[in-house]
Parts: C-alpha cells; sequence; structure tokens
C-alpha cells in the first residue's frame, strides 16, 4: 500500500503545542485553519495525504481527525478544513471559538492516503467533495511542486452550489502555471455554468478512459463509494483506487470498531 514502504514511514509523536496562525471561512459550513508549531513545540513531518487529531489544549473535547489540507512546507505550518457538524462539540468549538492567536494540540500524522512519488509520471485523476478537497489539496501541492516529470494530473470538485466551490481562483491559477493540469468542478444544484450533476454520473463523459491512471478519491460515504465505482468501469484498476472517507471517525490508538460521532466529518 503506498505510504506502507519503511523508507517513507513517518513516525508517530504525542501531542504537539500548536498556534492559529490564520482562520478563513471558505464556504458558509467549513472553516480552514492554519496552524504553527508554538515555541515549545516539535512540530512533526508528515507525508502529503495523511491526517491528525485535533483538540483543546484543556483536553475538554474529544480529540477528531482532520486531513492537512497543504503539502509539507519548511516552516512546519498545517493547514485543515473544518466542517461545522450540527452538534458536533469539536468543529462546534472550531466555528464559534477559535481565533487567531488560541493553541491546540495536534497528534499524529495518520493515515494511508498518500501518493507513491515513483508514479508522479503516470496520470492522476482526484476525487473530491467539500472538506474531502483537504487531503487531495495536499497530495496535489506535493506533486505539482515536485517539477518534472508530472504526467497529466486533473482534480474534480463536486459542490452544490458555485458558493460552495472551494479555492476556484487557486486552482484556475495552478492550471495556468502547470499546462498539465486539469481543474473541473461540477455542481449539483443551483445556477451556473456547465458541467451539472452528480459527479459519478459524468465521470466518463468529462475524463475518458482511466485505464493507465491512479484516481484519489475523498469525501463523504456515498461520494466515495460512487466515484470509485464510476471510476473502476471507466477503466481504472481496483487496486490504483485509493479512497479516504470522511464520516467514521479513525482511531488508531484502538482494535475496537469505531464508533460514529456528529464530529466524524473531517
Amino acid at each position: 500500500m503506498p505510504g506502507a514502504d519503511q523508507d517513507r514511514t513517518i513516525p508517530i509523536r504525542s501531542d504537539q503545542v500548536f498556534e492559529v496562525t490564520a482562520r478563513e471561512r471558505v464556504t458558509d459550513p467549513i472553516v480552514e485553519l492554519e496552524l504553527a508549531p508554538s515555541d515549545d513545540s516539535e512540530g512533526f513531518d508528515f507525508l502529503p495525504g495523511q491526517y491528525v487529531l485535533l483538540s483543546d489544549t484543556g483536553y475538554r473535547l474529544a480529540p477528531r481527525s482532520y486531513s492537512v489540507a497543504n503539502a509539507p512546507r519548511s516552516d512546519g505550518t498545517l493547514r485543515i478544513l473544518v466542517t461545522r457538524v450540527e452538534g458536533g462539540q469539536l468543529s462546534t468549538w472550531v466555528h464559534d471559538e477559535l481565533k487567531p492567536g488560541d493553541r491546540v494540540l495536534l497528534e499524529g500524522p495518520y493515515g494511508s492516503f498518500t501518493a507513491d512519488p515513483a508514479d508522479r509520471a503516470d496520470p492522476v485523476l482526484y476525487l473530491a467533495a467539500g472538506s474531502g478537497l483537504a487531503p487531495v489539496r495536499s497530495l496535489l501541492e506535493a506533486r505539482l511542486e515536485a517539477g518534472p516529470p508530472c504526467g497529466p494530473t486533473t482534480l474534480a470538485f463536486s459542490a452544490r452550489t458555485e458558493d460552495d466551490v472551494i479555492d476556484r481562483e487557486r486552482f484556475i491559477g495552478l492550471g495556468d502555471a502547470h499546462p498539465g493540469f486539469r481543474f473541473i468542478r461540477t455542481l449539483t444544484s443551483g445556477d451556473g455554468p456547465p458541467p451539472h450533476g452528480r459527479l459519478p454520473e459524468q465521470l466518463a463523459g468529462l475524463c475518458g478512459d482511466l485505464a493507465d491512471h491512479e484516481v484519489f478519491i475523498a469525501g463523504a460515504p456515498g461520494f466515495v463509494a460512487a466515484c470509485a465505482e464510476a471510476a473502476e468501469a471507466a477503466g481504472a484498476e481496483r487496486a490504483r483506487i485509493r479512497t479516504e472517507v470522511f464520516f467514521v471517525e479513525p482511531q488508531p490508538w484502538s482494535d475496537a470498531a469505531p464508533e460514529t460521532s456528529p464530529d466524524d466529518v473531517r
């Protein structure tokens, strides 16, 4: 599996204190945080596509998992996307209380939704919806920043309306800077130019034959399952389809079956 090779293993560390250095509402239900290691924190390394556990420094709130939304940076800063969930204590705290200058605890990194750097010349398709964009954006940044050789790269993002499209201008700019990169957004409701409709149903027409592609899919369970089925129908090999579901809370510290929580949307 990608990320499992010994020479690419990132050590898991205990809680590290990070400071909120920026906060931006990117859509009505999603806040993006920038987090920097505090002066007394070691910070940690991670692989693009991995996630961390976020909690408060007073240990009042149960930690929840959030994918890192950027490629590794020399200053150790991380960005995460937090969706407000009704009844979710941690997401409510982030949306209603957390502000620049506050401190949080991060633990990790975890996860194997990572890319093999040896596959950079192969075509890659990223499919995401909502805050599922976070690990995909991390993977995409790392792929484009590494420079050539880089095969054809496509990001298809599904949103309800134009207001729910995250980072539209940024991805358009990446397309201008990287001729091999293509950004597609689909809308499931609301006005706007085509394409419209559910991404799985549009996939074959938008992306063509996927026989030689690596495919990364992140989002809600139904979206991920439908996209994986559509990608395979379009020719992608099942072994080359990687998925990251954003509902069930991973519990890497336990072999017990995870319990569903209102905060289990990363």
